[in-house]
């Protein structure tokens, strides 16, 4: 059932059609190749749709919502199986060493250098007569990048960890809503090993 919106930020968490892609960054004619297999660069595309339920009211009743497209900053798959996601994938797919035999002594992230999100309408509902109904995708924007430490050099600042995306939406008409969004996200960046409970806003 769809929820009046309000002007707290709502987080979003049921996702439909969920895919990625991950390909190491190519480098320029010229370019330094990488020092370390942890700074190489990857390409990664997160595609999917997640269900909103946003109500509106009798005027324009805007409010924003984030998501990030997994249950964890590791971008694991469902349920957070650490063997599946994209990262983890590239860790195995390109025998990349992990820090530590224990994966409780560090978190999983990725370190954003780039990024170009869009979030759009995927569906929408208006109950009855349509008087003066309307709907909107406004803005979006990273979800505040978390900031912390590698792992396990505790030591080097580790930033720009992805940590999701922020919509600004509105709906118009009080039996109209935003059912479902659908979202496309690219980002260049470095995957990286944090130490456990470093990364914070």
């Amino acid at each position: 059932m769809a929820q009046p919106m309000t002007n707290p930020t709502t987080v979003l968490g049921d996702f439909i059609g969920q895919n990625w892609l991950i390909t190491p960054a190519a480098l320029a004619v010229g370019e330094s190749p990488p020092a370390t297999i942890l700074d190489q660069k990857w390409l990664l595309v997160m595609t999917g749709v997640v269900e909103a339920d946003l109500l509106g009211d009798s005027t324009w009743s805007t409010s924003s919502v984030s998501f990030l497209p997994s249950k964890s900053l590791s971008l694991g798959g469902p349920g957070n199986n650490t063997d599946t996601g994209p990262l983890n994938w590239a860790i195995n797919n390109y025998s990349i060493e992990r820090p530590s035999s224990d994966p409780r002594d560090y978190d999983l992230a990725f370190s954003v250098v780039s990024w170009a999100p869009f979030v759009g309408l995927s569906a929408i509902f208006d109950a009855h007569q349509s008087i003066d109904a309307g709907f909107a995708v406004n803005f979006w924007r990273p979800t505040h990048f978390k900031h912390g430490f590698h792992y396990p050099d505790v030591s080097r600042p580790l930033n720009n960890v992805f940590s999701g995306i922020t919509v600004d939406v509105g709906v118009s008409d009080t039996d109209a809503s935003i059912l479902k969004l659908s979202y496309h996200i690219t980002l260049v960046g470095t995957i990286a090993f944090a130490a456990t409970n470093s990364l914070i806003d």
